[in-house]
This record gives C-alpha cells, sequence and structure tokens, in this order.
C-alpha cells in the first residue's frame, strides 16, 4: 500500500514539474493487467498533456463503464475529443461536466470554444462543399485519371477520419457506363483546401459499401504515403516532423530544401559543407540500405545528420499552403510552385543542448541552399528564401543565434487589431508565444516577439502562466496561457 502511495506521490511530482513523458514511461513499466482505474486515467492524462490525445482516448473508453460517474474522466476523455476536432463527442462530455459541477470554469471555456467552432465550421459548409466538388472534379479531369471531365458527377455521402472531413462521390465516364466512387478530403472544419486525398480507384459504385470503400481508399493511400517518407526518414531514431500538419517533437530539427530541377550534386554540397563550416561529410555511407546517390549520414559532436535527396514535391502542396504565411517574401508562394523535387535534411539529436542541435541543422541547411537548383527551405511552418536562411546562418559566425531561421515570427489583422504569433519554439520544449487584438504597429510587435525568443533561447528560460515579462524598467507584460488562436494547442499570450 505505501508503495502504491509513493508512486502516486511520483507521478504528481512529475505532473507539477510537467514531465508528462517521465509519467507515461513511469506507468507503462507497469502491466497493463495489474493497472487499476486510477492508474489508466493518469495515464490517459499524461497522453493527453503530450499531445497523443488517440492514445488517451482508447484508454479511457477502455475504462467507461468506471468513469461514467466521475466527472474526471468525462473532462478527459472531452479533452481527447477536442484536440481530435470530434467536436460534438467534445461538447457532449463538457456538457456532462457542467451538469454537475456549474463552477468548473476549464469545462465552461472548452464548452465555448467548441460551440464557436461549430457555429464557424456550419457557417463555412456549402462553401467547403463547392471547392470540394471543384477539386474532385478537376481531380479527374487530369491526364492520369480520366483525361476529361466527367459525364456525371454528384455528392454520394461524407466521412470524418484521423480529425478530417471526407466526401463521397459518384461519377460516370460516359452516360452509358456504370456510376463509379472517389473521394475527396480531408478537410478541416473550417477549411476550403484538403489535405490532398483526392482519388479513385475507378471502382464501382455500391451504395451499400460506399462509406466502407471510401475509409479503406484514405487508409490504403494514407499508410502508402506513411511507409514511403518512413522509408525516406528511416535512420534508427524518431526524429522528423513529417509532412503532416502535427506539432513538431521536441528536439527534432527537420526540413526540406526546395529543388526547381532533379539533380542532386553532392560534390558541390560537400565542398560547401567544408568551405562554410569545417564539417567534413564522408565520402561513403555506412548506414546499411541507403542509396549513396541520394542520401548522406555524417555525425559530429554526437549529433547525426542526414541529407537525402526525394525525386519529388514536398506533397499534398503542403509547402505551397505555408508559404503563403511568408508575408516577409511576396514571392514565395509562386517560387514554391516551381519546386519538383526537394531534399529532406535533418539533425538527430542524442542528449546533445538542443541549441547545439539546432545550430548544427542550420548549417546543413545552410549550405544545402546554395545548391544551384535550391530556391526555398519549408521549415518552421512557412518556406523561407535561400538569401535570407543563409544570411541567418551567418551569423552563427559571429557569435550569435539565428532566430529568425528557428522560429516564424507571423503578423496579421483581426477586426480589433494587430496580432503576431511564433512558430518553432515547441522544437525547443517551449510554450509557443501569441500577442492578440494589441494597438501596436506590426512592427512593435514583431519586435517584442523576437524579444521574448531571444530571451527563452539564449538563456533557457520557461515562461509561465500569471507571471510577468518586460524589457525596460517598468514595462510589466501580462502572461496567461490558454488556447491558442493562430497556433493549435495552448500557447502563452502576452498583454500588449
Amino acid at each position: 500500500m505505501r508503495e502504491q502511495q509513493d508512486l502516486y506521490d511520483r507521478i504528481d511530482v512529475l505532473h507539477g514539474e510537467d514531465d508528462h513523458i517521465q509519467i507515461i514511461e513511469l506507468i507503462t513499466e507497469i502491466p497493463e493487467n495489474e493497472r487499476d482505474y486510477e492508474l489508466t486515467c493518469l495515464l490517459a492524462r499524461a497522453y493527453n498533456n503530450s499531445d497523443e490525445y488517440e492514445k488517451a482516448l482508447d484508454l479511457l473508453l477502455s475504462a467507461e463503464e468506471e468513469g461514467k460517474y466521475d466527472l474526471m474522466w468525462h473532462f478527459r476523455i472531452g479533452y481527447a475529443y477536442y484536440y481530435l476536432d470530434r467536436l460534438e463527442a467534445a461538447e457532449k462530455s463538457f456538457v456532462r461536466v457542467l451538469e454537475s459541477d456549474p463552477g468548473d470554469t476549464d469545462a465552461r471555456d472548452f464548452l465555448e470554444w467548441i460551440r464557436e467552432e461549430i457555429k464557424e465550421a456550419n457557417e463555412i459548409k456549402p462553401e467547403q462543399e463547392k471547392a470540394a466538388l471543384k477539386h474532385m472534379t478537376e481531380w479527374l479531369v487530369h491526364e492520369n485519371e480520366l483525361g476529361h471531365p466527367p459525364s456525371e458527377i454528384e455528392p454520394a455521402g461524407e466521412i470524418d477520419l484521423h480529425g478530417y472531413h471526407y466526401y463521397i462521390y459518384k461519377y460516370k465516364k460516359t452516360p452509358e457506363e456504370p456510376w463509379l466512387i472517389g473521394v475527396c478530403g480531408g478537410y478541416g472544419r473550417r477549411s476550403l483546401e484538403h489535405c490532398g486525398h483526392v482519388f479513385s480507384e475507378m471502382e464501382e459504385y455500391l451504395p451499400e459499401t460506399a462509406k466502407e470503400k471510401a475509409v479503406e481508399l484514405v487508409e490504403f493511400v494514407r499508410e502508402a504515403w506513411m511507409d514511403e517518407y518512413e522509408e525516406e526518414m528511416e535512420s534508427g531514431g524518431s526524429y522528423a516532423e513529417g509532412y503532416s500538419n502535427g506539432e513538431p517533437r521536441i528536439g527534432s530539427f527537420t526540413g526540406f530544401i526546395l529543388l526547381n530541377s532533379y539533380g542532386f550534386d553532392q560534390n558541390q554540397l560537400k565542398a560547401h559543407l567544408k568551405n562554410d563550416w569545417g564539417i567534413i561529410a564522408p565520402e561513403d555511407s555506412e548506414k546499411k540500405n541507403i542509396s549513396d546517390e541520394t542520401t548522406m549520414i555524417f555525425e559530429e559532436d554526437g549529433m547525426t545528420a542526414m541529407v537525402s535527396f526525394i525525386e519529388a514535391p514536398v506533397p499534398n502542396g503542403e509547402a505551397e499552403y505555408y508559404a503563403e504565411t511568408n508575408k516577409q517574401w511576396p514571392e514565395a508562394p509562386g517560387v514554391t510552385k516551381t519546386h519538383v523535387a526537394q531534399i529532406l535534411t535533418a539533425v538527430m539529436n542524442y542528449d546533445q543542448p538542443l541549441i547545439d542541435a539546432a545550430v548544427f541543422y542550420t548549417k546543413i541547411a545552410s549550405s544545402c541552399l546554395k545548391l544551384e537548383n535550391a530556391i526555398g527551405i519549408y521549415t518552421s511552418g512557412t518556406v523561407f528564401s535561400p538569401e535570407f536562411y543563409i544570411n541567418g546562418a551567418d551569423l552563427i559566425n559571429e557569435g550569435d543565434l539565428p532566430i529568425l531561421n528557428w522560429i516564424y515570427i507571423g503578423i496579421y489583422a483581426s477586426e480589433k487589431g494587430m496580432c503576431g504569433y511564433t512558430y518553432g519554439l515547441r522544437k525547443f520544449g517551449k510554450e509557443e508565444v501569441e500577442i492578440i487584438d494589441s494597438a501596436s504597429m506590426p512592427e512593435a510587435i514583431h519586435e517584442l516577439l523576437f524579444d521574448i525568443v531571444y530571451y527563452v533561447l539564449s538563456n533557457d528560460i520557461t515562461l509561465e502562466d500569471g507571471e510577468t515579462i518586460g524589457f525596460t524598467e517598468f514595462q510589466k507584460l501580462k502572461i496567461r496561457k490558454s488556447k491558442g488562436i493562430a497556433v493549435d494547442g495552448y500557447t502563452l499570450k502576452i498583454d500588449y
């Protein structure tokens, strides 16, 4: 009994320190059949706090019978549903909490966010339906598909899968031929752009099996893409952000050098690495099952770097989409559209300081950007020009940090004022920062966010909810943690 209490006390301490990974390791060491209800729920809480909502949901559902009278169980499953974008299920959970505890302000906040998001999604739904029909038709017209518009095409259902919304269509090649099935998605609730899942295997449309077939098509393509890129990225560690919109892992420094031709001059790159940074890349890779013509793997100071040529553009139009965010480089979207291939660059960090790994990564990426066919780099939630990134990397030689190569600072206008946000701090184990509805000028917001980022990273500072921050004698700006506006998850809001 004492041993069990010690375990719970240890979990409480780790939770207070936000060390959720250690909690997961601690509890999962206990065989599943020996974990009681409370341990199961604490493990689910740790998964929720580590952004692994699917795992949290599975655990909570396994304890549904015991949890149906436990308000904390309803809160935690509502939390998982919310971040999996299953808003209707999340709404029911938080309503259940508030029915028994009307004073739960956190549950009330979630319920307000959920209902606002559902309202916004309902408002955009007709436009999304039009966009999906247009995207499906355009895809079928491509020469590798029908090569012409379908003679008929009609909506035939909808499904939700992996947090995305999909539209099912039936179409005909010619008026005499049978209906075929197609799928278009996935769309976010408030998005008019799909994630790249638009396809048909030219199979017959059958009403009774259409939804099952649509799920099968989505899963098949999704798994094929994941397998393909895991093969490209696999080198012994889980390090890459990948091509999804998910959150970057702590210590994960990756990027994609965009190329406007299919060439990859390894000798030129090795020369740049040596001349720019004194990095000597090996002549031959020691890794098995890696093509020497396309991939370089080498180590320095306990860190492993990988540079891998991929003879295909970044899938799903993702790079083009995020190029739109870089308002400081108006040409970014147009330039990005011209890329036909990419170089995956990554640094795997084995217990070295995160700043050191980021610096090492920046050196490699900047040398890649000096290749003749390099036109940009997709990283940190946007696309940077080669000149911008290389100039930033030059700060390393001056003993300074290339902050703007690591952290993208976005500025935009709302109905109530100017706003700003950071993207990239989470790779350093820090919370992203936002300024919302400020009366200040865009330049001032950008400068303040830069100062905060520089302060946090150069001093390894962790900002906390309820604290204040300032860079003059009289400046005391309040920090509060809440759901992100321009960035997913929770962020730190600076009152400015």
